[in-house]
């Protein structure tokens, strides 16, 4: 821990306003992992490897162990300081589910082991501040698997951030293995610096939709407001109004061989020099869910006034047949 906390520069990364217009919600994801030789003692995936390889891969991502402060001008910034990192939130626990009951139940929403770190929304962890790494190690019963939970923030990286943190990780984490053949990890350098889009901007740009004018432009009441508090309070504000609301979950499980095939086929539309990975077909895959629900909510609204609005929501509360929905995945690899 004191050679990682030597790595660590001071430093502070200011967010944007795009970024903070995704402050409300975490990029979480779940990743499963069978073990072929479960029942036995070994060492599948074993702890000191991850959280060694976890705080490699943290040297690399020094935002992510930075406090999320407010500025004098109001704007939200990651202040990094080595004598006083925000260290994620690192769980491990032990589940009685088995993989088997996972398999056997399709990865239902309600076979998901609970993860015990924080979910959806970007709100404060057990110690009182917003983490802007959680990560739940889920160990099954019998040694059968492991689930991995990791969540992020949204306004502190995209889903590409996200991914190549992961990814990162996985890369560290098969580098100590006693098999791994390179002395040394391949090398990769990351930026954090939001202006860095501004400095490679043409100078001549396309006008913004009328969507993104319309977030930008239009004044909100309620808006003003969240952006006045503290971001702990933000998110549990929207922690306890999200239990308010009932939501049905599901979870589509993609098989490593429907995912070949699905490459295959795009493949054959693409030019020979572009590579496509399991990352971009995921990405194409959750785009054609949330589009398509944007089309039929879009539909359902069309030309409605404010009686209709709230005919609307009282609907939805009787009925208990909410708009809003999460997707979620899972990779069969």
């Amino acid at each position: 821990m004191e050679a990682f906390v030597l790595v660590i520069k001071a430093q502070q990364f200011a967010l944007s306003a795009w970024d903070m217009s995704t402050s409300h919600t975490n990029i979480p994801f779940i990743y499963y992992f069978k073990n072929p030789n479960s029942g036995s003692v070994n060492d599948f995936m074993p702890s000191n490897k991850l959280r060694a390889s976890f705080l490699k891969v943290l040297e690399e991502f020094p935002i992510l162990v930075g406090h999320i402060t407010v500025g004098k001008d109001g704007r939200c910034l990651v202040d990094v300081n080595p004598h006083n990192l925000n260290m994620p939130e690192y769980l491990e626990s032990q589940s009685t589910v088995h993989f088997h009951d996972l398999e056997k139940a399709k990865f239902s929403w309600d076979a998901l082991p609970h993860a015990a770190t924080v979910g959806v929304f970007c709100a404060a962890g057990v110690s009182g501040i917003i983490k802007l790494v959680n990560v739940n190690i889920i160990r099954l019963a019998e040694n059968s698997g492991l689930v991995l939970f990791v969540s992020i923030p949204h306004y502190v990286v995209d889903g590409v951030g996200y991914c190549a943190f992961v990814n990162r990780w996985a890369e560290l984490c098969r580098w100590m293995q006693p098999h791994a053949t390179e002395n040394e990890p391949p090398r990769h350098d990351y930026n954090f610096d939001r202006s860095t889009f501004g400095r490679y901007m043409p100078d001549n740009r396309a006008p913004l939709n009328s969507t993104m004018s319309m977030i930008y432009d239009s004044p909100s009441y309620f808006g003003s407001l969240l952006a006045w508090i503290s971001p702990e309070t933000r998110g549990n504000l929207y922690v306890n109004l999200d239990r308010m609301k009932d939501i049905t979950g599901h979870v589509f499980h993609i098989s490593a061989t429907s995912l070949g095939a699905l490459r295959k086929s795009i493949s054959r539309c693409a030019p020979q020099t572009q590579k496509i990975s399991d990352n971009d077909i995921l990405t194409i895959l959750i785009s054609h869910v949330i589009s398509k629900g944007m089309k039929d909510d879009a539909k359902d609204s069309q030309g409605l006034g404010y009686f209709a609005s709230a005919a609307r929501r009282a609907t939805r509360a009787f009925t208990g047949k909410p708009k809003e929905f999460l997707t979620m995945m899972v990779l069969d690899a």
